[in-house]
């Protein structure tokens, strides 16, 4: 499990002072930076060059309460990033973003490499299925995207229901 904190020994926003070069990320993966953002590898990896991609400017780690222009530009450097994770990475067709901030309270995406999808970069398309189906009742800390058990439709129905917009 991870090991880190938030705010530095001072208290500050650690990847406030990340961003404005009075510390390195840790493990000085860095490997992108821009006068509005900058990238590193993560020192807690779960595949290979997983990385994080912040803005400069420090907002708070729920990204969808970012303005609108910040967010999409925000998100266009993500996608820039990810071509390059795609092309330097010879197994890799496909980044995945994560943007859930409940680890850090600075608006930050997490670039996952699909490790094993370089059959993508020709355009090939394959369905890739979990063997997990695991259900979540709250949030574990972490984001997963595999199907859970098949849901109840009346379930289904009534939560529809719930959410319309």
């Amino acid at each position: 499990m991870a090991d880190y904190s938030s705010k530095t020994n001072e208290g500050e926003c650690i990847f406030c002072e990340i961003a404005k070069g009075k510390i390195s990320p840790r493990k000085g993966g860095k490997f992108w930076e821009n006068e509005k953002y900058m990238c590193w590898l993560s020192p807690f990896p779960n595949t290979e060059g997983f990385s994080v991609l912040i803005p400069k400017k420090h907002h708070n780690s729920d990204v969808l309460q970012m303005p609108d222009e910040e967010l999409s530009e925000f998100v266009l450097e993500a996608k820039k990033i990810s071509k390059h994770l795609i092309e330097k990475l010879k197994d890799v067709g496909r980044v995945g973003l994560i943007m859930e901030g409940t680890g850090i309270n600075h608006a930050h995406i997490k670039l996952v490499p699909l490790n094993g999808t370089e059959y993508m970069k020709k355009g090939e398309w394959k369905q890739i299925h979990s063997k997990i189906d695991n259900y979540f009742e709250k949030y574990e800390g972490y984001i997963s995207s595999n199907d859970g058990p098949e849901a109840d439709e009346t379930k289904i129905k009534e939560l529809a229901n719930k959410l319309k917009i």
